[in-house]
C-alpha cells in the first residue's frame, strides 16, 4: 500500500515538472546584423528573436519478438500424422511507449529600427532610426552617405528620409514635392524618430 502511494506521488511530481517546463517563459534575444557601408559608416539592422518552449510527445521504439506457432506434419502414415508443434521467431522494431521531451522553436522578426554609427576619428556618433510607425523602409548608399527612406503606412506620396554622412545627419521630407527637403509644409504625418544612442 505504501509503495502504491509513493509511486503515485513520484508520478505526480514528474507530471508537475513537465507541466512547469512546458510553460517556461519565452526567451527574447536580439540578433545583430551589422553592415559596413563606407569606411566610417556602419548600419545595424537588428532582429528580435523569440524562443518558445513546448512539450513534444515522441514515440519510443524498441526490439520486439513475434512468435509464430504452427503445426508441421510429416504425413508418414497418412494425412496429418507424425505432427509436431513448431515455432518461428521474428525480431522487429515496434512502439513500446511514449516519452515527453521539451522542444523549442525560434522565430525572428525585424526590430523596425536601424542603428547608424558614424566614425569621427576616436569619437563614434550613433543614431537610431525608429520606423515602427512607418511602412517599408529601404537603405541606399549615396555619395559616401547612407540614406534611410521610409514610405507611409497609409500609402500616398509622403516619404520620410534620413541622410547619414560623415559631416552630419539630415532629416528630409517629401509629401507633394518631387524632391526631398529639410522643411516641407505639406508634410503632416508623424516624423521618423531619430535619437542619439550609446554604443
Amino acid at each position: 500500500m505504501r509503495l502504491d502511494k509513493a509511486l503515485v506521488i513520484i508520478l505526480f511530481v514528474i507530471l508537475l515538472a513537465l507541466t512547469a517546463t512546458s510553460q517556461q517563459n519565452p526567451i527574447i534575444s536580439t540578433e545583430k546584423n551589422t553592415k559596413q557601408i563606407t569606411p566610417t559608416i556602419s548600419l545595424d539592422e537588428d532582429k528580435i528573436c523569440t524562443t518558445s518552449f513546448f512539450s513534444d510527445v515522441q514515440d519510443v521504439y524498441s526490439n520486439c519478438v513475434y512468435h509464430y506457432n504452427y503445426t508441421s506434419c510429416l504425413n508418414s502414415s497418412g494425412p496429418n500424422t507424425a505432427c509436431s508443434l513448431k515455432q518461428n521467431q521474428y525480431n522487429f522494431k515496434c512502439k513500446t511507449g511514449e516519452t515527453t521531451a521539451i522542444s523549442n522553436k525560434t522565430e525572428c522578426r525585424p526590430s523596425n529600427k536601424f542603428t547608424v554609427s558614424i566614425g569621427h576619428g576616436a569619437f563614434i556618433e550613433t543614431k537610431e532610426v525608429d520606423f515602427s510607425r512607418w511602412g517599408v523602409c529601404i537603405k541606399e548608399n549615396e555619395n559616401e552617405c547612407v540614406a534611410v527612406i521610409c514610405g507611409s503606412q497609409q500609402g500616398g506620396s509622403a516619404v520620410n528620409g534620413v541622410l547619414f554622412c560623415q559631416d552630419g545627419v539630415k532629416v528630409l521630407y517629401k509629401a507633394s514635392r518631387n524632391d526631398f527637403v529639410e522643411q516641407d509644409p505639406t508634410f503632416h504625418l508623424s516624423k521618423l524618430e531619430l535619437k542619439e544612442v550609446g554604443k
